[in-house]
């Protein structure tokens, strides 16, 4: 794939709407997602945010994709409860409450004919037709606005199609027409007025897309662009989010992670409510919140990326902050661009679909990004090594000059089983040396206690004796099965007299081997101290130097090849998956202690699968080590691999 600019596809707005760039481009103009954009990108990055109506021809078909079985992917499981509570004149902060309940988007529908989540019924005066429906909205006054709206934006969503098709269906042909202009400012007032009144609920960050997947030209989980160069799929940013949406369902003042294009679809029902500000006044805005929030900004200087903290458009005219709003309609794409701070809520019932995208243009911000490091599944992506996929250039890694998927922060040597003259000095305090020296154990490679007996009673977790004892206490050393399979040059194992399992060779394990420190636990022994236990294997692609404890590893990733005695980290280790993964998947049993690896955002995890839901799609596992996390892993957030008949870790699955 090529993402190139076409110097000849000139597309400019068709009209401004409370200062948004609006589009309503011919399909000529239209059909590649990549060049259309580089088109309007110059009016997107001033205004932060854009509105583009796609041409009659483009959506003709995709209303055949709204069919009760397609819709009933659509699964809302445990959707927020947004608590807003007032701060100040118009500043809000908002805590976000799961609610331990799952809906389908037809209980999500009649959840929405509840007063509490549908906007209150028109005034009499509103049910009188209007003679002048394109009368301009109100909007901050430094912008023109220009409400001459194509047949496509006030005729031609999806709902109002369907509404005189055969396939009409109440689900999601919603009579939109009542959100006028002068309906939506009416209620605009209103859900300002009354916003901490009820509690509203969003059905927000659902993986999963609505488009067909032959549906080719701007589907939103399958647009071309630079983030398509990413070897790992990341929700929500190359991989779709839906949206469920009620009334006064709210997005925060925010901007995207790591300053990524983001764009939004809105499938059918009630519109949505923009607001964004444009690129040349996000400096004062940012200082602006910062002294309103000040404490959060001293807690994390990433706070806005929280998406909790919310002011008002008479908030910002107070403080002379220029900002445009827009109202969103059904068939309609909204596009926000690096350093374009965007909010808003929705009017009512709806179902939107979101994803991050990146143009080459996004480099020079991804570069200076920064990312909320209070946050652990904060996303963070590699930009250096994707400028260099994008150019078509070797990437090599300012610390160790090794291909490789992450930044590392330590240079480290390639350690040889047999070898011991590798310098290794990792930094620990004298505390930590002093825990480590008299710490109690139960596997002699390795720091970890297991006192779960669904770990321990694992044939890979269970204790083997060993042919080495402790001087003092005369007794013989164990190990976990899983840890002496990483050493197969060093470790053989035998029987005894009366008939038991037993490693041989303790003492063949190199002190280099004791001495690395584990990527994931981070201990190992310092350079100045003799290491008493635990030893770390080393991902076996060439030059790469990181090392694990057997029982560590298989929470970061690592694919373990106790059949070939291979292993690879998780940066190293195929990212592709095999055409018949469902069908592997759907063999697991939740009855005989099958083990997963997954990965949610940029991290890895290990589970043990409780149960399979073949309906879903998900396993339900309790995530290791502690076993105290239950949580429903979909099947693609499964670390497969690409083999056929096979699963990556097989011996982890009984």
């Amino acid at each position: 794939m090529s993402y190139v600019n076409d110097p000849d596809l000139v597309v400019t707005p068709s009209y401004y709407s409370g200062g948004v760039p609006v589009f309503a481009p011919t399909m000529k103009q239209f059909e590649d997602f990549y060049k259309f954009n580089k088109a309007i990108n110059k009016y997107g990055m001033e205004s932060g945010i854009v509105k583009v109506i796609p041409p009659r021809e483009w959506g003709a078909s995709l209303p055949r994709a709204y069919t009760r079985k397609n819709l009933s992917r659509a699964n809302i499981k445990n959707p927020i409860v947004q608590q807003i509570s007032i701060t100040g004149a118009g500043v809000y902060s908002i805590q976000n409450i799961e609610k331990q309940k799952k809906y389908n988007i037809f209980q999500w529908k009649e959840l929405s004919e509840r007063s509490n989540y549908q906007p209150p019924t028109h005034r009499l005066s509103d049910l009188i037709p209007n003679s002048t429906p394109n009368s301009t909205p109100s909007s901050n006054a430094n912008y023109s606005t220009n409400f001459n709206t194509s047949t496509n934006d006030v005729n031609d969503s999806p709902s109002k199609r369907l509404r005189h098709h055969h396939h009409y269906d109440p689900l999601y042909n919603i009579d939109s027409s009542q959100f006028t202009p002068e309906r939506c400012e009416e209620l605009e007032k209103t859900y300002w007025r009354t916003l901490t009144y009820a509690e509203p609920m969003y059905g927000a960050d659902m993986l999963g897309s609505i488009f067909p997947s032959n549906f080719k030209s701007w589907n939103v989980d399958h647009l071309p662009n630079i983030l398509d160069l990413m070897d790992t799929r990341l929700p929500g940013v190359n991989d779709a989010y839906l949206y469920a949406g009620l009334w006064k369902a709210t997005f925060a003042w925010h901007l995207e992670d790591q300053d990524l294009y983001s764009i939004n679809y809105l499938h059918f029902g009630s519109p949505k409510q923009w607001y964004s500000i444009p690129q040349a006044e996000s400096g004062r805005f940012f200082s602006l919140m910062k002294e309103t929030f000040t404490d959060d900004y001293n807690h994390c200087h990433e706070f806005l990326r929280h998406k909790t903290f919310l002011v008002s458009p008479s908030f910002l005219d107070k403080h002379g902050i220029k900002y445009n709003k827009i109202v969103h309609n059904e068939g309609e794409f909204m596009i926000t661009y690096p350093f374009g701070y965007h909010a808003g809520f929705n009017y009512g019932y709806n179902l939107a679909e979101s994803v991050n995208f990146a143009l080459d243009d996004w480099f020079p911000y991804g570069e200076v990004t920064k990312k909320c490091e209070c946050i652990s599944d904060s996303v963070g992506i590699n930009v250096k090594q994707l400028y260099c996929k994008f150019q078509g250039i070797p990437y090599k890694s300012e610390s160790d000059g090794i291909d490789t998927e992450a930044t590392e922060t330590e240079a480290e040597t390639k350690v040889s089983p047999a070898e011991n003259t590798a310098s290794i000095t990792p930094k620990e305090t004298k505390q930590t040396k002093q825990t480590i020296k008299n710490a109690n154990f139960e596997c002699y490679l390795c720091p970890n206690i297991f006192n779960s007996a669904q770990i321990s009673s694992n044939p890979l977790f269970e204790l083997v004796s060993t042919d080495l004892h402790d001087s003092k206490t005369h007794q013989y050393y164990k190990v976990h099965r899983i840890c002496a399979g990483m050493f197969p040059k060093e470790l053989k194992t035998s029987t005894n007299s009366a008939g038991d399992e037993i490693v041989l060779g303790l003492t063949n394990i190199s002190k280099n081997q004791m001495k690395l420190k584990c990527k994931v636990c981070n201990k190992g022994a310092s350079k100045k101290e003799a290491a008493v236990h635990g030893a770390c294997f080393q991902c076996s692609y060439p030059k790469c130097t990181r090392g694990f404890h057997g029982t560590c590893g298989v929470s970061d990733g690592v694919i373990y090849s106790l059949e070939n005695h291979k292993p690879l980290c998780k940066y190293h280790r195929s990212k592709k998956v095999s055409s018949d993964r469902y069908d592997k998947l759907s063999k697991i049993s939740g009855d005989n202690g099958s083990w997963v690896q997954f990965s949610f955002n940029t991290n890895q995890y290990f589970g043990l699968v409780l149960t399979n839901n073949l309906d879903e799609h998900t396993l339900t596992l309790l995530v290791y080590p502690n076993l105290n996390d239950r949580i429903e892993v979909p099947y693609d957030f499964v670390l497969t691999g690409a083999t056929l008949n096979q699963l990556d870790n097989s011996a982890f699955i009984n």
